[in-house]
């Protein structure tokens, strides 16, 4: 192969070390060779993990973390900084022109005491949380990262651009988007204000490709997330319509029969 994926990339970088990379794509940008999984997609690692699973903690995440994406996409400059939970992460824009192609965020990093002492707390009795982080990471280190994967972005999107055929870029970047952020309240409305596109046109846009509105595929999908955690947990109903963005269990009931054909529980009954 010529040029190598992003994600092999990803993975040499990543080798020896406890980082997470991730990479946003945003706009029309994208390609084959720019595909990533869903978990180099966002930022996740265990402290996150077990964040997210505390009262609020999956929406105080996704509100931290668009907080900084805005400022990204506003300054269209790097920095590092701090998340809620005290893990440091350097956030890198790529620009083609002056649009920003995608984001890369490199983080699970663990720099300071005072770090650890919120890290701490969140990790509870689970030493093997505080072993997952990359210790003392600096800017710099990040930045030498960052350099490399912009080059490297930049060559993919210009250099792959045959490697697209059948697939629209855009749309691909919103599905990514929903398929990341299902406990949230995401709308067509939300979503064409990040991505920075009219909202008749996306939705015109999505349907032509997929067939369906924006608002039914967040439904469908939402769906699919909740039998997965039906037939692999043992979470309570009404967590789980939380957990993928219903927030009201009856009209997650209602939803869930008109779609499957069944009651949430008698669904996982069936597959217990």
């Amino acid at each position: 192969m010529k040029y190598r994926s992003l994600y092999d990339m990803i993975k040499y970088i990543q080798t020896g070390t406890n980082l997470h990379i991730s990479v946003l794509f945003l706009g029309n940008y994208g390609n084959e060779m720019c595909k990533l999984p869903r978990r180099h997609e966002i930022h996740s690692g265990p402290v996150c993990t077990q964040y997210k699973a505390m009262k609020s903690g999956d929406k105080r995440c996704f509100w931290c973390r668009n907080l900084a994406v805005k400022k990204v996409l506003r300054e269209k400059t790097s920095f590092g900084g701090y998340c809620i939970n005290g893990i440091y992460e350097y956030m890198r824009p790529v620009l083609v022109g002056k649009d920003v192609a995608c984001i890369i965020f490199i983080g699970n990093i663990l720099n300071t005491e005072t770090d650890n002492k919120r890290v701490k707390k969140i990790a509870g009795e689970s030493p093997e949380i505080l072993k997952s982080l990359e210790k003392e990471y600096t800017l710099p280190d990040c930045e030498i990262i960052g350099d490399l994967l912009e080059t490297h972005v930049l060559l993919l999107l210009e250099k792959c651009t045959d490697k697209n055929a059948g697939t629209n870029p855009l749309v691909e970047n919103i599905k990514n988007y929903i398929h990341s952020n299902l406990e949230f309240d995401i709308n067509i409305s939300y979503i064409a204000e990040f991505f920075h596109y009219n909202k008749l046109y996306i939705g015109r846009l999505f349907k032509k490709e997929t067939g369906m509105s924006i608002k039914d595929y967040i439904t469908l999908q939402r769906i699919e997330r909740a039998k997965i955690l039906l037939e692999n947990s043992d979470e309570n109903v009404i967590h789980i319509s939380d957990k993928t963005g219903f927030n009201n269990v009856t009209y997650f009931n209602r939803m869930f029969k008109s779609i499957v054909g069944v009651t949430p529980t008698n669904y996982r009954k069936s597959k217990k």
